[in-house]
């Protein structure tokens, strides 16, 4: 078994005129190398708030592990994804609809690319539009699952976090990797929070089986 351990952590976004502050001082405490926040900080309005209370989540899980937080540089590869050039660490942040979702791995085995993380807010799609969107993103092990669902919506979700993840974990988004196929199994772990009358899916792919150390914060 791998010698990595899984915190993960949620919150409701709420913003407020402190927000950028706390992001600003809680970034200073990392080396001063880090680009990860050139693109955080010219961000504004619900992208910012978003973007911040993700970043704080991990700013929060990487104290709690009593590391140096001067000598982690956050920093983000060619196509986006964000990841620590730092031995023994990396995290995945999403957000969706007010919601704000971070997954670290921490230990020896730990490596940029070992986690991947996605959070959705439950959407009113149709059934035709979630079936349109299914036949663009799904393999066909997981259409056949879709639809014979007796509950589509959460199948679609579930789907879609999983996707997210996977593509995440490796960089891009959910129509990459379109000829992959992503099974629910050892290396995912997804669930659901509810939350100020909103549903929201996530999913972590671990790449590997994992020791777990999770904390759940809403």
């Amino acid at each position: 078994m791998s010698d990595i351990s899984i915190d993960f952590s949620a919150c409701i976004v709420t913003g407020g005129e402190g927000l950028r502050v706390r992001a600003e001082e809680a970034a200073g405490c990392y080396s001063p190398q880090s680009g990860y926040f050139d693109g955080l900080f010219e961000k504004e309005g619900a992208a910012f708030e978003e973007s911040a209370c993700g970043f704080l989540l991990l700013d929060s899980m990487i104290q709690s592990r009593r590391l140096d937080r001067s000598s982690i540089r956050l920093e983000r590869a060619e196509g986006g994804r964000p990841f620590a050039a730092y031995y023994g660490l990396d995290f995945s942040i999403s957000h969706s609809g007010g919601c704000a979702f971070c997954a670290m791995a921490y230990g020896k085995d730990a490596k940029a690319g070992v986690i991947g993380a996605d959070i959705q807010r439950e959407r009113e799609y149709s059934d035709e539009k979630m079936s349109e969107l299914a036949m663009a993103f799904m393999s066909e092990e997981e259409l056949d699952a879709f639809r014979r669902s007796a509950d589509k919506r959460a199948e679609f979700f579930t789907a879609w976090t999983r996707r997210e993840a996977y593509t995440k974990r490796l960089g891009g988004g959910i129509f990459d990797h379109l000829g992959d196929s992503v099974q629910l199994g050892a290396a995912f772990r997804g669930g659901v929070i509810s939350c100020c009358g909103a549903k929201y899916y996530y999913c972590i792919d671990t790449a590997a089986e994992v020791t777990a150390a999770d904390e759940e914060n809403i």
